[in-house]
């Protein structure tokens, strides 16, 4: 638990804050007060402006109300320019949208691009308004209240207006904090709780309101302390009492803790679960009897496993494991009917890729595992809800075959699929023992849809919530960094034998995996609690993390689900790495025996981009990225190194939600994750990732001087011996690169060789790097000052890594030889440049005997004489080339043909005094390469 002091806020100070307000205008980040009679009283709707326009136009305007107020008037997608006067009038227009600019090295579009036309719109917040009237230059109009159902869009003037109802979104946290993770439970007579995350002073506190149908408590903190804290959820036990369980580290250790509320006062906090390795992404519910039920994903002996435990009012009982593949299992979703049966789903990498599967607990047995959506593709992210008729409901998130598999620049062909190339969303119900489904997708548009939650309702519809991506520039392809991007949430509800058109949350834009609360009441409505970062929609960038409720009126149509028989699609993908199980074993059961040590080979990844990268909005959420080093990939290590600038990690709660991830997700000898990030100068200084083993150390701020070239890198060196890190340079021949003006060997002791993303920076024209005369070869654009080589000769002692970057997965290895596998371990090893850079699972042991000593990859030695390199490679095909390297120029060479060398070279002319340094490089028959380190020799 966090030990950090922080002030905490009284309920005197809490109770200061506005029950319930609104946003007011699309430069205000914070609502002003609205009346404590939400949500009865209060109707909200949507206009969109100008959605059929060609062409820019003006669409400000004025509004009255009939037989009523306009309570607020808020925009939808502020932009420059737009702006709202008052709750009667706004300035606003549509305007032509950004289009991607397509460089040498990106596939040409066959037709010109069209400038997207940017829909403005209005938020109108009304009471007991009848109607509300329009005036615009292009027209006026007049909406009926009333009318307006949920799920059926008007559209007015001749479709160039669209107007569809929406909840009342009502801010319900406090501005000291930073607020997520957001979860809801309903109750009788329009009762609500409602708790969330917040974040201040370097820790969490598990926050709470309640709406007893007539206004909102002040906010209560739930968690006894401050502390570290990830994801609460809320559910009620057959004493009707109220359970908030939260996941908690404590002595590096996370594990479930809950409190439950009698309606007076809260009992003290129980220890749920206590095994020594990492418990988190639990659920809960209630079953027809009455029985609380908690599942979660725990990590036992480096690989989890889903668990339950049930309440019945008096005790706990003990923990079971409900998966039983080997494999990992993730994210476990719970429902129960009305008829005693309990379902627990979750996703597996049991068959090597992610597959939807589940058990009924029935009777006081569990049934056999029943796959729910088991193809080829990615299928994760599963949510559970059964609906009035006893049904099961079951929807998650499908991506391609090969997800996480062999992505990047020069992957041709048979790439896998890249982390977040495109998303949808699969629906399935169970009912009598068969799967069904209903006839027609779910409305889905634009390709990127996330994160589904499903939710019943009182009058027997089911509704499925997600994220939809909406990007800055919308045609950014998807093998293109996209520069900003916002998710926002939308719910559809299924009546008859279709979907309704989507019911868009305001307000909800953030990031890609937020979680949020539903819950329906007894009139058929739909209420809702979400988090959102208050981005805008020209910048795109966090801003300040809320969280907000509403309600979803009840729609007009309640008819029965029309359902067909499912039908599973035959999918044949092509084989990729049939041999990598065994190369893998390999790899990690090869040992190095040096100077009285044993080392091993740990494979990661210092350099991956999430969404919370201002250009990481194709790279996918923080959560898949950790799911794709730890199965797709099997990485030892990882380290996540987003942006600092930019809405990255410059921001402190940023900084603190991906540390956090770090430890969650920390599996001692198994996986261990780095805390990194990228510090991003132009160059020629080039950017950076800066690794540490310690979390909490912030960001170090770049000055204008130094992105100009202006100043070098004396402040970060300073700032890494400070705090104990490391960097290491990447893309150092391209715009992002380096002439080589700075080093220093204490803190910079590797470089990047080779990214997934990009080509190699080994030398221009070697394999797999860019040449002057093709711009195409060279992403990122060329500057071959900042060659490796080129650091070499000016006498740097720089060790290599491969890493991904952005978007590419699955061919670029960053090979640590160490003997701790710990955080400082393998910095430690970085810190010797006991390291090499790979594009499969190669290994590659390279040595340098003097004397009678010997002497590792990355190591300077004194000899006087002849030195011997010994050199052994265990290839994962059969290797074609492997040269050896003094001093940037090739002395040796030799052909094995087959997939395992061993061999020595004796350099007999050491040459004049000075030093020289040698280095292996390993090229396969298939391409894939290895790059050691050079081991440096003074005589």
């Amino acid at each position: 638990m966090n030990t950090d002091k922080t002030v905490r806020v009284s309920d005197a100070v809490l109770a200061g804050v506005a029950l319930a307000a609104w946003l007011v205008g699309p430069s205000s980040s914070r609502p002003a007060a609205q009346s404590p009679s939400w949500p009865a009283a209060t109707a909200s709707f949507r206009v969109r402006l100008g959605a059929s326009d060609r062409v820019p136009r003006s669409w400000s305007g004025t509004l009255d109300a009939e037989g009523g107020e306009v309570v607020n008037l808020r925009l939808w997608r502020p932009r420059p320019g737009d702006s709202v006067q008052s709750n009667t009038a706004w300035t606003v227009s549509t305007r032509s949208g950004p289009i991607f600019q397509r460089r040498p090295w990106e596939e040409e579009r066959v037709d010109a691009p069209t400038a997207p036309i940017l829909v403005p719109g209005l938020i109108v917040d009304v009471r007991q308004a009848r109607a509300v009237n329009f005036q615009t230059p292009q027209g006026s109009f007049r909406v009926e209240v009333d009318a307006l159902k949920t799920g059926e869009p008007v559209r007015l003037l001749g479709g160039s207006v669209v107007v569809d109802r929406v909840p009342a979104a009502q801010l319900l946290s406090a501005p000291e904090y930073q607020n997520d993770f957001a979860t809801l439970l309903t109750g009788p007579n329009a009762e609500l709780w409602t708790a969330w995350v917040g974040y201040r002073n370097r820790a969490n506190e598990i926050l709470l309101r309640h709406f007893d149908g007539r206004s909102w408590s002040a906010i209560q903190t739930v968690s006894e302390e401050p502390g570290d804290y990830f994801l609460v959820k809320l559910a009620r036990d057959r004493q009707g009492r109220l359970w908030a369980v939260w996941s908690a580290q404590q002595n590096g250790n996370w594990d479930l803790y809950g409190r439950s509320f009698d309606g007076r006062s809260w009992s003290a906090t129980a220890r749920l679960t206590d095994d020594p390795q990492p418990d988190l992404y639990h659920n809960l519910a209630t079953d027809s009897n009455g029985n609380l039920w908690l599942v979660w994903q725990g990590f036992r002996n480096g690989h989890s496993d889903i668990f339950a435990r049930r309440y019945d009012g008096a005790a706990w009982s003990a923990p079971e494991r409900v998966s039983t593949s080997p494999a990992n299992d993730w994210e476990p979703a719970i429902a129960a009917d009305g008829a005693g049966r309990v379902y627990v789903a979750w996703d597996t990498y049991d068959k090597g890729d992610y597959d939807v599967v589940m058990r009924i607990h029935q009777d006081g047995r569990w049934s056999d595992v029943i796959p729910v959506a088991a193809t080829p593709r990615f299928e994760a992210h599963v949510s559970l809800a059964c609906d009035a008729g006893g049904r099961l409901w079951a929807a998650w998130n499908e991506a391609g075959i090969h997800w996480g598999k062999d992505t990047g620049f020069l992957v041709r062909p048979n790439e896998g699929t890249r982390l977040y190339q495109w998303r949808s969303i699969g629906v399935a119900v169970y009912a009598g023992g068969q799967w069904m489904e209903p006839p027609r997708p779910v409305p889905l548009e634009g390709g990127y849809s996330d994160v589904p939650q499903l939710q019943g309702d009182s009058q027997g519809r089911l509704w499925l919530f997600y994220r939809r991506r909406v990007l800055r520039v919308p045609d950014t392809p998807s093998d293109a960094p996209a520069h900003r991007a916002a998710w926002e949430i939308l719910g559809t509800y299924y009546a008859g034998d279709r979907w309704s058109t989507p019911v868009e949350i305001p307000a909800s834009q953030g990031r890609l995996n937020v979680r949020i609360g539903l819950g329906a009441d007894s009139s058929g409505g739909i209420s809702v609690a979400w988090p959102t970062d208050n981005r805008d929609y020209e910048e795109f960038l966090f801003n300040h993390a809320d969280v907000y409720a509403g309600r979803i009126p009840p729609p007009a149509s309640a008819a029965p689900p029309v359902l067909s028989p499912r039908r599973a699609p035959e999918l044949k993908p092509f084989a990729v790495h049939e041999g990598e199980a065994a190369d893998l074993a390999a790899i990690h059961g090869y040992t190095i025996q040096s100077g009285g040590k044993t080392y091993h080979i740990y494979r990661g990844d210092t350099h991956r981009h999430t969404e919370f990268s201002m250009d990481g909005n194709n790279d996918g959420s923080l959560e898949d990225t950790y799911r794709y080093a730890i199965d797709a990939a099997r990485l030892d290590f990882l380290g996540v190194s987003d942006h600092n600038n930019f809405g990255g990690p410059d921001v402190e709660y940023v900084r603190w939600l991906e540390q956090q991830m770090a430890d969650l997700l920390f599996a001692p000898g198994v996986f261990t994750p780095l805390y990194v990030y990228e510090r991003s100068v132009v160059y020629p200084n080039g950017h950076r990732n800066v690794i540490f083993t310690r979390r909490g150390v912030p960001t170090l701020p770049i000055p204008d001087a130094e992105q100009k070239g202006q100043l070098g890198a004396k402040a970060l060196y300073e700032y890494l011996k400070l705090n104990h890190g490391i960097a290491i340079s990447h893309t150092s021949a391209t715009t992002m690169g380096t002439d080589w003006r700075d080093n220093d060997p204490e803190v910079e002791p590797l470089v990047e060789i080779y990214q997934g993303d990009r080509v190699s920076a080994e030398y221009e024209g070697a394999p797999k790097a860019a040449n002057a005369k093709e711009p195409g070869s060279a992403p990122g654009g060329f500057r071959p000052a900042g060659y490796v080589w080129n650091a070499w000769a000016k006498g740097y002692k720089l060790g290599v890594q491969s890493s991904s970057d952005h978007l590419s997965t699955h061919v670029s290895y960053a090979c640590t030889i160490a003997t701790d596998f710990t955080r400082e371990g393998l910095v430690d090893a970085m810190r010797l440049r006991h390291s090499y850079g790979a594009t499969d699972n190669i290994i590659l042991d390279y040595r340098l005997q003097a004397g009678d000593k010997e002497y590792l990859q990355g190591e300077i030695v004194r000899a006087a004489g002849p030195v011997r390199l010994w050199v052994k490679v265990i290839g994962t095909a059969p290797i074609r080339q492997i040269d050896v390297l003094k001093n940037n120029t090739f002395v040796h060479n030799l052909q094995p043909l087959k997939k395992e060398a061993t061999f020595t070279y004796v350099d007999n002319q050491p040459g004049a005094p000075g030093e020289s340094y040698y280095y292996i490089r390993v090229i396969q028959a298939n391409d894939q390469m290895a790059w050691s380190s050079p081991i440096w020799v003074r005589r």
